[in-house]
């Protein structure tokens, strides 16, 4: 599997990343138990792919808790990514140290602040984090969900990539891209499937919308959710004419979008995790793209520049 340095660190990571928020227990979205999970994990290493993502927050502990023991023997093959909340500067050292018990490792190559507090200055916060990569407890510092002011500091600061949500439905500023790109930071796009909305689910197989946390996602809001269809009907009539699957399509538009280095998927089993790396070699034509581009910008102008998946901001 192909890999690209990580922005400006020294790490190479795989196109491709295995998500494990659905890992973490609870909301019935997952793999069925903690084993299987496992058995994902280790099976995507075995297929290549050396890049992990999990947080403090999925299931309290509990996926970074999974991604340990599935890299038990393994630590080498990996690039870790986990994050946490900003926080108080007090509070990192026990965060970073709570994941690193976790994930049974002694360093983690890439800590991420997971959401930006507007209550509390970034610049304490990060500090704190350089002494911690200084002690060789973090290879690389990366942010996720910043916005352009906010990338500007963090880059003082030497971050090397950020994590937005961007699929074909969602989006972020184009300015907040272009100085991804021009600062050689590293974009790592979360929810590339809008929760499923692009895999067919709901226009193939007519499925009720499901629960969890796509309840309060705003691509499932009664206002969006038609035109959100919309979309996946132009994703799906491409892969049909390629001979490909709708997810797979949508994956392909990410990982043709210049400045994206590697996209965060998800997977509830193996051979769900097969299918979606099987976007590796599905290619675009520029029309395609273009024509996926501007039908997802569409349903995006409605949502507005500020939103958020969930409607939620920490305070």
């Amino acid at each position: 599997m192909e890999r690209l340095t990580l922005g400006n660190s020294d790490i190479e990571v795989t196109r491709f990343c295995l998500g494990t928020w659905n890992m973490g227990g609870g909301r019935g979205w997952g793999p069925e138990d903690a084993d299987a999970a496992v058995g994902i994990i280790q099976h995507a290493l075995d297929q290549g792919c050396n890049f992990i993502d999990t947080a403090r927050v999925y299931g309290r502990g509990k996926s970074e808790q999974t991604v340990g023991r599935a890299l038990a023997g393994r630590r080498d093959q990996a690039i870790i990514a986990t994050k946490m909340m900003q926080c108080k500067p007090e509070e990192v050292s026990g965060n970073i140290d709570a994941s690193l018990e976790c994930l049974r490792t002694e360093y983690v190559d890439l800590y991420i602040c997971h959401w930006p507090s507007p209550s509390l200055p970034l610049e304490p916060f990060f500090e704190e984090m350089i002494r911690h990569k200084d002690a060789g407890k973090i290879r690389a510092i990366g942010v996720s969900n910043f916005n352009r002011q906010q990338m500007q500091v963090a880059l003082n600061y030497g971050v090397v990539s950020l994590q937005p949500p961007l699929s074909i439905l969602w989006r972020i500023p184009e300015d907040l891209l272009t100085f991804c790109r021009e600062s050689n930071v590293a974009v790592t796009p979360y929810s590339p499937l809008a929760q499923g909305l692009l895999t067919g689910r709901y226009t193939r197989q007519k499925t009720e919308k499901l629960g969890g946390p796509r309840d309060s996602n705003r691509l499932f809001s009664e206002e969006i959710f038609a035109h959100s269809l919309e979309v996946a009907t132009h994703v799906d009539r491409i892969a049909d004419r390629l001979g490909c699957t709708s997810a797979q399509v949508a994956l392909a538009w990410l990982l043709q979008t210049p400045g994206v280095t590697s996209v965060i998927v998800g997977a509830s089993s193996i051979s769900q995790f097969d299918q979606n790396i099987g976007a590796l070699d599905v290619e675009l034509s520029e029309e395609d793209y273009k024509l996926l581009d501007e039908a997802g910008r569409a349903v995006w102008d409605r949502l507005g520049p500020e939103a958020t998946m969930w409607e939620w901001k920490p305070t």
